[in-house]
């Protein structure tokens, strides 16, 4: 089994230039807001892995200009490259995906090799694209009509499953889809002794063989149709439904005559017959189940049919991708937490899920249910909004990383106009920057908490001589409007204008200009320092009135706190008694407390052992120059 390592889409749909969505062969969760190219991702990969069942024409429609084509995909924005050579005329619109295994599937107007390739064949039947227009047409009824299905599995569903295989006119045909276009082609031509084409005769070889051909049509589909109703309830248990429902099928039929053919379709015809414990007959669900209970019917039988067309041994190393776009939008909350779990626990196993959601509660919820799973790690976010091209003005999706680093977000969102959240992770960029400068000690409190971006920035300054008055401006302009995050909580009295986010954007690229410098802080002014004697009732306490740093200031200026002798404060050792009062003592350099310290000859101080036992918040002194 292959996983997409990456999508790469240009100039089709919304996407107006070259975007590569990187999932690196992981499950994919992507919230996009309405109008933002979510669905250019699904459509995207499936007009890339339909086309494999196409011929190279049938496809060009889909990358010619809107004015050539009215099924034309290229996004409108997107400008025509004139003819060059043997180059066509293009729009340099094109669909891309690269596998694990370094397969590259491409379809642009171009490039077509895709077309009538057969692993490309091979991945698109082991993949399904389930969304909610597909789910939805089990239920696009009128009151009066009773439902047939035979539209959702002409093109949904057949082309995608592989019966046993018959070989007629010549062709050995496997492919569901390709047999049912056999059986409407009919049986074939002859030439009457006149010379006049006709309709092979209904006692020849070829005339049989078309009708051993229904046959096995016929019994290849009924195995079909009684698979899903065999299996269906289970899935239908899973999803949290009492609900069992039987699918009949009515056979195709044909007449044949001299010149023409004509047929009649097969008929798959939709039955209630169990809900809630009790046995029905209800030939009109559309009608009788809510819009929630018949989506949960149709995914059960979308994931049923999806379990039986899959040929794992086919080719092995074909995608095997779940394209799944807002498939729960129509679902009640009580039931959507069944489908994630069946999804999760068993279809995350066997195919690469690509979640595509527009509601962002339920892209919260999906995400608290891949946590539950403990499936974190096998799964990327990914956010969609509508952004703007900076030079054409022109409305573009922006795919933001759940990955990607902060300054790259605050940019993103900065596209989508989403300016607070811009400035959310601009803040956070900047204390990204300077915490990376500092080191861990200078960043936290002495109860471990982190302090707060102004003290990381003011502590930054003191501990470089690299950051210049120019740049120290930008950030105290950029400070209240943005950096301040009481601004996030005062959105209506106090907005987040476009002019101070570009000034903090250039705070951060003129930051990463800077050869920053950083002193090696060995103890913080203000610290508070204690020296407790290892063998006498003596202990000493003094603050620092200056960093102590490394090569720069290791002798800094302190001041005397207080001391005690034998549980007497502020002894005289000269005098022999208590000072009583604490005495006026003045800043005095570390190295002159230290060599007084030593001159006191009851205490036998030296120099190591006052470094040994003299404490900071976190170990000794001489652990910390050290």
């Amino acid at each position: 089994m292959s996983k997409i390592n990456d999508i790469i889409i240009s100039n089709f749909k919304f996407f107006s230039k070259e975007e590569t969505i990187h999932l690196g062969g992981k499950h994919m969760l992507l919230y996009g807001e309405n109008g933002s190219g979510k669905s250019s991702i699904f459509w995207g990969l499936y007009t890339l892995l339909e086309a494999s069942f196409k011929t190279a024409p049938e496809t060009e429609k889909y990358f010619l200009p809107l004015s050539k084509n009215e099924e034309s995909l290229v996004n409108i924005n997107a400008p025509l490259i004139p003819a060059s050579g043997t180059t066509k005329e293009h729009s340099n619109s094109y669909i891309k995906v690269q596998d694990d295994n370094s397969s590259i599937y491409e379809l642009s107007l171009l490039d077509s090799h895709l077309c009538g390739d057969s692993n490309a064949q091979e991945s698109r039947k082991a993949s399904d694209f389930i969304n909610y227009q597909s789910i939805f047409k089990f239920q696009d009824f009128r009151n009066s009509e009773t439902p047939n299905l035979y539209n959702i599995f002409l093109y949904s569903i057949l082309p995608y499953v592989t019966f046993s295989s018959f070989t007629i006119k010549g062709k050995s045909l496997s492919n569901a889809g390709q047999m049912w276009a056999e059986y409407i082609e009919g049986p074939g031509y002859t030439t009457n002794y006149k010379g006049d084409k006709i309709l092979v005769y209904k006692n020849s070889q070829s005339y049989k063989n078309f009708r051993d051909f229904e046959t096995h049509f016929n019994t290849e589909f009924k195995k079909l149709i009684d698979f899903i109703n065999v299996n269906a309830k289970e899935r239908l248990k899973e999803l949290g439904y009492d609900m069992d429902f039987q699918l009949t099928y009515s056979q195709p039929s044909h007449h044949k005559k001299d010149k023409n053919y004509e047929w009649t379709p097969f008929k798959i015809e939709l039955v209630i017959t169990q809900f809630n414990g009790k046995s029905v007959s209800i030939k009109k669900p559309h009608v009788f189940l809510n819009e929630a209970k018949i989506s949960a019917l149709a995914t059960a039988i979308r994931l049923t049919i999806l379990d039986y067309r899959v040929n794992p041994t086919a080719v092995p190393n074909a995608l095997k991708v779940l394209v799944l776009d807002d498939l729960m939008i129509s679902l009640d909350m009580s039931n959507r937490e069944p489908l994630l779990d069946l999804l999760l626990k068993e279809y995350a196993t066997k195919y690469q899920i690509l979640f595509l959601i527009h509601d962002k509660n339920l892209y919260n919820f999906v995400d608290y249910k891949i946590k539950q799973h403990k499936q974190d790690v096998l799964w990327i976010r990914k956010e969609m909004y509508v952004g703007e091209d900076n030079t054409t003005k022109h409305e573009m999706p922006v795919v933001i990383d759940g990955e990607c680093d902060s300054y790259v977000k605050a940019q993103k969102y900065y596209l989508a106009r989403d300016y607070v959240s811009a400035s959310l992770y601009i803040r956070k960029s900047l204390e990204e920057f300077v915490t990376n400068y500092l080191p861990e000690e200078y960043c936290r409190n002495a109860d471990g908490k982190f302090i707060e971006l102004n003290k990381l920035w003011d502590r930054l300054l003191r501990y470089t001589n690299s950051i210049p008055p120019r740049i120290d401006n930008l950030f105290r302009q950029s400070k209240l409007m943005v950096l301040n995050p009481s601004a996030h909580y005062q959105k209506t009295s106090f907005p987040i204008y476009k002019r101070e986010l570009l000034k903090a954007f250039e705070l951060i690229d003129e930051l990463k200009k800077l050869n920053i410098q950083v002193k090696i802080l060995l103890v913080d002014k203000d610290s508070k320092l204690i020296f407790k004697h290892p063998s006498t009732n003596y202990s000493f306490e003094f603050q620092l009135t200056q960093d102590m740093i490394h090569g720069k200031n290791e002798d800094p200026s302190c001041k005397i706190i207080t001391w005690q002798y034998n549980g007497v404060d502020f002894y005289s050792f000269q005098a022999g008694i208590a000072h009583g009062t604490p005495p006026s003592v003045s800043e005095t350099k570390l190295s002159r407390l230290i060599d007084n310290l030593m001159k006191i000859s009851v205490l036998s101080i030296t120099k190591e052992m006052f470094l040994s036992n003299t404490y900071i918040e976190k170990g000794t002194l001489k652990e910390a120059i050290e």
